[in-house]
């Protein structure tokens, strides 16, 4: 009798088969929709090839090979970060997928996630010891870790495995270099030629290591051996076109970029790889006709005519560039190169707002485009803002290590902190990429001459002068140098040359009178001021020079009446009204001074020195508190401004409860941002002293004294402080010389009383 099943038993045997038959299903679609993807990725249909393999991990996750696939589709459409995450999941989905974890291994190497990327090629190199991608990988794992050695036998173990891979010679080129090795180098990138002449980048490379090397020569030579290498490429011809513009081989350099046009005179690029060379070599007239050459040609314009615009610009043709320009974002306002003119424009025109407020949209968008963050560079020193400013130099040339000009922007800054050793790195740097970067030389002569080292000033400075001799910026430096050397004569002679030749050169000229000052000599520099304002009457620096010495000298009307005209010539010249304050102030008239800080700031909302001005002012008229508000406020604009640190440390230190924490805090932002200053190191040791720490506070009384010994206000301080750390004979005889200065002070008397004390004492 047949057995009868039950409906229970019916149910699980439907399900059963239900479920056989849906995974049946779904692997048959998986694998169809793995196949189709394969096929199309083989057809150079990659976005087909791309929703097909998508497909496939839609329905298995954990499908490796389809993972696989994608990523090697996406490297392809050169959509990295993508390919990056597949390969990675199929590494750590399959460890026997080698090429997965080779090419996470590289990725993670390209980010320097060093110790990551040695995770995944010791795993592979376990499985698989002489798989020689993998160990050219742990060479450049143990180059960026420093363990040479380590790379170099890496590289030896490749070429073992596989003698006829150029590309482990090119990793032993790297590993000699870093042996400096000059002469392997040299034969391990000849040997990765001779195995691939087809790799033209081992050629650039062979031609920069003999560039590097000085050796011009054998460049040249390995430049015309790419050229003969790949004949029908643009690329070799431009690079040897440059090679003779920096020659000033004109001829040849123009026979050469003809040439690579002619092999594709459709192709925009070529004219834009043209107008480069001709740029980086400032032949701005050649530029402009190479890109009007493909202008004509071109059905995409746009791009021509924004490098276009920016060969206008530096060729100071700044109505051309701006029409130009304003064509063009009125076509496509998001277009970089014009956006970037535009900023350019604003700063040329004084605009520095607008161009900042450009250049960080642009550094946003383009956060590696080097020369975005050099012109914000520019934009944040012109409004003096000046660590924003070094910022941005610094990326500017760590997004393009070859730009000559960040560089020296970067030099500029170290020498402003009085960095040497790092203005005179940075300077040479700029030098090596471009020896015509006068400014960079300047800077380096400037960093020398600061170091104390006046001779190699000297020796630069008169180098660049007999290639520039009528160049006012390096005859005022070289003037700078025959200072320091005491050859005041000569001095006199270069300055007075800078002059002849810019008229309007304020600095030449406040050096001149600085010499006749030194020399005892007012009434010279006076004269000789005064002397220069009838040849160039509208120069404002000059009237403020005349104004300063006649303050100086104690004509403090005359100076008033020169700086009120200072304000009508250029009112947006804030030293005009600080020193009509000033000068109000000397006449007893305060809410005269108030009056000229509120019509500095009015102009300048943002001038952080008037604020404080007006707050130094406050304070004297007893309104402390309203001068703590402003202090505050401008430490809100800039924390690290000094000035304001300073003096809201010592309003603390006068508090009948004082934060002493507080005060020591604002006091060391102070030293940290002027390190030399002694009215700073006054405030800090005060603070030192009131907490206690007299021999804290005795070292930086000593050294405000080292740079004002005549100021009796520091020496009392350091009295008080010697007297409290028990050094009395000394507090007692610096309490005397204190009290032997002419000059009065506020603790006069109090410094009287403690000496008869002391005295007593004692």
């Amino acid at each position: 009798m047949a057995r009868l099943l039950c409906t229970s038993c019916l149910t699980v045997v439907f399900f059963s088969f239900f479920f056989l038959t849906a995974c049946s299903d779904s692997e048959v679609k998986k694998q169809t929709y793995f196949n189709r993807g394969v096929e199309y990725a083989q057809q150079g249909k990659f976005k087909e090839a791309e929703l097909e393999l998508r497909n496939a991990v839609q329905l298995d996750p954990k499908y490796g090979a389809a993972r696989y696939q994608l990523g090697l589709v996406y490297l392809e459409t050169e959509e990295f970060g993508k390919a990056f995450d597949e390969f990675q999941r199929v590494a750590d989905l399959d460890p026997s997928n080698h090429d997965a974890q080779l090419k996470t291994a590289e990725f993670l190497l390209l980010q320097d996630e060093v110790k990551e990327s040695r995770a995944y090629i010791d795993n592979l190199l376990k499985g698989d010891p002489d798989n020689a991608e993998a160990l050219a990988v742990l060479g450049n794992i143990e180059l960026a870790s420093g363990n040479v050695d380590q790379a170099e036998d890496a590289a030896n173990r490749a070429i073992a495995v596989q003698p006829d891979g150029d590309q482990f010679y090119i990793l032993l080129a790297k590993v000699y270099h870093a042996k400096e090795m000059s002469r392997k180098v040299e034969q391990s990138l000849r040997k990765a030629i001779e195995l691939n002449p087809e790799r033209m980048s081992t050629y650039q490379l062979l031609t920069t290591f003999y560039f590097n090397q000085d050796e011009q020569e054998k460049a040249e030579k390995q430049l015309l051996e790419t050229v003969s290498a790949f004949p029908a490429s643009p690329e070799p011809l431009l690079a040897l076109a440059s090679f003779y513009l920096d020659g000033k081989e004109d001829a040849r350099a123009e026979e050469a970029i003809n040439k690579a046009i002619s092999f594709d005179p459709e192709n925009d690029q070529t004219y834009f790889f043209a107008a480069d060379v001709y740029t980086k070599a400032h032949d701005y007239g050649r530029a402009e006709e190479v890109l009007q050459q493909a202008l004509a040609r071109s059905s995409e314009p746009l791009p021509i005519k924004e490098m276009l615009g920016d060969i206008y610009f530096e060729q100071k043709r700044y109505y051309e560039a701006n029409v130009i320009i304003q064509d063009l974002l009125g076509r496509n306002s998001k277009l970089p190169l014009a956006n970037l003119v535009q900023a350019k424009l604003h700063l040329n025109a004084g605009d520095d707002a607008e161009a900042v407020a450009i250049l960080n949209q642009l550094v946003r968008d383009y956060p590696e485009w080097s020369e975005a963050y050099f012109q914000l560079s520019l934009g944040q020193l012109d409004r003096g803002n000046l660590e924003l400013s070094q910022s941005a130099a610094a990326a500017a040339v760590q997004y393009d290590s070859q730009n000559s000009e960040a560089h020296a922007l970067l030099a500029h800054h170290y020498l402003r902190k009085r960095e040497f050793g790092q203005a005179q790195k940075e300077a040479n740097i700029a030098l090596d990429i471009d020896p015509r970067n006068i400014q960079a030389a300047v800077i380096l002569g400037q960093s020398f001459l600061y170091s104390q080292e006046a001779d190699r000033a000297l020796e630069l400075f008169e180098q660049i002068n007999n290639l520039l001799p009528d160049n006012t910026e390096v005859l005022y430096n070289l003037s700078l140098a025959k200072i320091a050397r005491k050859e005041t004569s000569a001095a006199i002679r270069l300055l007075e040359r800078v002059l002849s030749l810019e008229p309007e050169s304020a600095p030449a000229l406040a050096q001149l009178a600085d010499i006749y000052l030194r020399n005892n000599d007012p009434e010279k520099a006076i004269q000789r001021i005064r002397g220069q304002i009838k040849k160039a009457p509208d120069v404002p620096g000059y009237l403020l020079l005349l104004g300063d010495l006649l303050y100086r000298h104690g004509e403090l009307a005359e100076a008033a009446e020169i700086f009120k005209n200072v304000q009508l010539l250029a009112p947006e010249e804030p030293r005009s009204y600080i020193m009509l304050a000033t000068i109000q102030k000397e006449n007893d008239n305060i809410d005269q001074a108030i009056t000229e800080y509120g019509k500095l700031i009015e102009i300048q909302p943002d001038s952080l020195n008037a604020s404080v001005g007006l707050a130094v002012l406050l304070e004297q008229t007893g309104e402390s508190k309203q001068a703590e508000n402003i202090y505050r406020q401008v430490l809100q604009q800039d924390p690290g401004f000094a000035p304001a640190a300073n003096n809201l440390s010592w309003l603390i230190t006068r508090e009948k409860n004082p934060d002493l924490g507080e005060a020591l805090r604002l006091a060391q932002i102070a030293k940290e941002s002027q390190p030399r200053s002694p009215y700073i190191s006054d405030t800090l040791g005060y603070v030192f002293y009131m907490r206690g720490s007299y021999d804290l506070a005795t070292a930086q009384f000593r050294d405000a004294l080292s740079f004002l010994p005549h100021v009796p206000t520091l020496r009392f301080h350091l009295a008080l402080s010697l007297k409290a750390q028990g050094a009395d004979r000394e507090a007692v005889k610096e309490i005397e010389q204190c009290l032997q200065q002419k000059a009065d002070f506020p603790e006069r008397q109090e410094a009287e009383k403690l000496l008869q004390a002391w005295q007593a004492v004692s």
